[in-house]
């Protein structure tokens, strides 16, 4: 497994460009690219200790929405692991944590767990067969010590679910923190160090008891680690829809794209000029599933949808699709990283996964949609356990993506140059022509975490 998953993550930096990128930030730069997502964070949020016995217990619950974390601005670069870790020491005796994540390495939020497990807890946690390190192995010393008891902690042998290699999906249900219950919160998130101080990342936290007991009963599914006979799914909760892979010969994205229209947008929907504004941040894009998905946002585009991508990795198929001078000319497409060395591995990455339309969306000329989650965009998600959300009528979060993609857009970190550059191809042969694959020897760091 440990091959399999560096000779795909070589295989995405191949994408990366050979950048001439910015030096460190200033201070002052800093604080100004990063002033909306600082804004997200609660003052509360902002000062919760990192050690779990310091914590104030049974006095505080996690407000519903959007948190969204930056590597390049130390304040707020942790802010969602500081919200789990928070949300795990007021967590009480008897109450259930359940965690599904395909990595899981951070000794702060090793230590919560571990003592809420210790004051009666019950802390259930589901990660990758990859997953190897010294805080995993600590966590599941310790919840699978006792045999009478409801903690435990497991790797997948492959896929939880399916017949997959890989399980990739990431959230977290807490029964009832303080006075409130059935708490979901999921996005792109895990829950390692390099999450907090290498990525861009987004976390959703709701409190509808109906997604709480459907995705209970997922993780009850990735809990028995079993082949199920249908494991594509979709449950449809009115605001909520949860799409669980893997989607075999589907393209649950591209479906999603497909219900957009781009004019006859209406009320606060838009640019304003009835045209639908589509914000897209995808961490890796490529192959076939990819290129489907860009031909797609290619011809909403032409049709005068107002659109704007950031992305980490994208392929060549990709790249000619969105890049291609005709009709209203190229797609704005730019990458967002920060790689200091110019080796190809970026040190600060786009790990986010979400779309947010703002306009129109199936009948409704008036919408505001957010479709975030833990999949890439390529066959290789297509094929993983994975899981995909979509929420309507979620016209404060689908605003607070836009802002946030609308920054980073405009960044120091961005970039106009996505393609693969001739050093990086010469490192091996292409697959389908796509993505190079790494030569026998070379070695990427664990804690670029792209699957």
């Amino acid at each position: 497994m440990r091959a399999a998953r560096l000779a795909i993550v070589v295989a995405t930096l191949s994408l990366l460009a050979p950048l001439a990128l910015v030096g460190p930030p200033t201070a002052g730069a800093a604080a100004t690219t990063s002033a909306p997502v600082t804004a997200a964070v609660s003052a509360a949020d902002a000062k919760a200790p990192a050690s779990s016995r310091a914590a104030r217990r049974n006095t505080w619950t996690p407000a519903p929405g959007v948190l969204l974390s930056d590597p390049m601005t130390p304040r707020v670069n942790r802010n969602i692991l500081r919200r789990v870790i928070r949300a795990v020491n007021n967590t009480a005796k008897k109450e259930y944590v359940r965690v599904v994540v395909w990595n899981y390495d951070d000794r702060p939020i090793t230590n919560a767990l571990l003592e809420a497990d210790r004051r009666g807890v019950h802390v259930q946690i589901v990660v990758a067969g990859s997953v190897d390190n010294a805080n995993w192995n600590r966590t599941r010393a310790q919840l699978n010590r006792k045999t009478n008891d409801k903690s435990f902690a497991m790797k997948c042998s492959g896929g939880c679910r399916s017949r997959t290699k890989i399980m990739h999906s990431k959230y977290i249900l807490f029964s009832r923190i303080h006075k409130a219950k059935n708490i979901s919160m999921f996005g792109s998130f895990n829950l390692t160090t390099p999450a907090g101080n290498r990525q861009w990342n987004d976390m959703v936290t709701t409190r509808n008891y109906g997604l709480y007991r459907t995705l209970e009963d997922t993780f009850n599914e990735y809990a028995r680690d079993r082949i199920i006979a249908a494991p594509f799914k979709v449950t449809d909760l009115g605001k909520y829809q949860v799409t669980l892979f893997p989607a075999f010969n589907r393209n649950p994205i591209l479906g999603e794209l497909k219900k957009v229209s781009c004019t006859g947008a209406k009320g606060s929907a838009g640019n304003g000029k009835g045209r639908t504004m589509i914000r897209i941040a995808i961490a890796g894009w490529f192959d076939a599933f990819g290129t489907d998905i860009a031909r797609r946002i290619r011809a909403l585009w032409d049709q005068g949808c107002d659109i704007r991508i950031i992305t980490t990795l994208a392929g060549r198929g990709v790249n000619r699709t969105l890049k291609n001078p005709r009709g209203r000319g190229p797609v704005p497409i730019r990458q967002v990283t920060y790689d200091s060395n110019l080796d190809g591995i970026p040190e600060r990455y786009l790990h986010m996964k979400n779309i947010a339309i703002s306009g129109v969306y199936g009948d409704d000329p008036s919408s505001h949609v957010l479709i975030t989650g833990s999949p890439n965009w390529s066959s290789r998600a297509q094929r993983s356990d994975e899981i995909l959300f979509r929420i309507t009528k979620a016209t404060r979060m689908v605003n607070q993506y836009i802002a946030n993609t609308e920054r980073l857009f405009f960044s120091q970190w961005s970039h106009l140059r996505t393609e693969p550059s001739a050093t990086v191809m010469r490192r091996g042969a292409a697959e389908s022509g796509e993505v190079p694959n790494l030569r026998t020897g070379e070695n990427v760091p664990d804690w670029f975490e792209l699957n």
